[in-house]
């Protein structure tokens, strides 16, 4: 297995594990935790994980070896703290948690902020979408209300109340049509714009 297949992994693995690190007797028992350790810092836990796993441990009357777990954390913790790992972690809107070392830090946060910009950017542009596609559902449940009311104005159930009440109804939501088609036009318009600016910055990142 590479190493960008067996970190994504881990990072699964870890997300599972995030705010309780369920383990049972016989794990606690027989646990390698260099291994564990190694395992939870490829996948950027902080340290707090290791107080998980030993308050869990602990309702079985097992002490996990504090030091074995660290060594191999901090070793698990260079497969996380890469350039890469942090874009990868950026483009995908992660939080970091300032587990790498400060000798490690530097190049992980190079990646991971170029991720995130390029996350945001994506993320503008994508605001401004779905927001053009619910004032497009908008206008077409406008549109079904309107027939449904000129269905009623027209029908001879309908009485004068009622067809004075429904001819106000549909002017306001006529007008409330023609209101989403503009809102539309300038929203389309600030969609070009984000779309270029993210593509001005996926143009300028190194990484691919």
């Amino acid at each position: 297995m590479n190493t960008a297949k067996r970190v994504a992994m881990l990072a699964t693995a870890a997300l599972l594990l995030n705010g309780c690190a369920t383990m049972s007797e016989e794990e606690c028992i027989t646990a390698d935790w260099h291994t564990l350790g190694y395992e939870d810092g490829a996948a950027g836990q902080t340290v707090a994980m290791l107080g998980k796993r030993r308050q869990a441990c602990a309702d079985h009357g097992v002490q996990p070896d504090a030091n074995a777990y660290r060594a191999g954390r901090d070793q698990g913790l260079e497969l996380y703290c890469t350039e890469m790992r942090g874009y990868r972690i950026g483009r995908a809107g992660g939080s970091y948690g300032g587990v790498c070392p400060r000798d490690l830090e530097g190049v992980f946060l190079v990646g991971y902020e170029s991720g995130r910009e390029l996350y945001r950017a994506q993320r503008a542009v994508n605001e401004v979408a779905n927001a053009i596609e619910s004032a497009h559902n908008e206008r077409e449940h406008i549109l079904d209300d309107i027939t449904e009311m000129s269905a009623h104005l027209v029908s001879d159930e309908a009485t004068k109340e009622e067809r004075i009440e429904l001819l106000a109804d549909i002017a306001r939501l006529k007008t409330r049509h023609t209101e989403l088609g503009h809102e539309i036009e300038e929203m389309e318009h600030e969609l070009v714009l984000r779309e270029a600016a993210f593509h001005e910055v996926e143009m300028r990142t190194p990484y691919k």
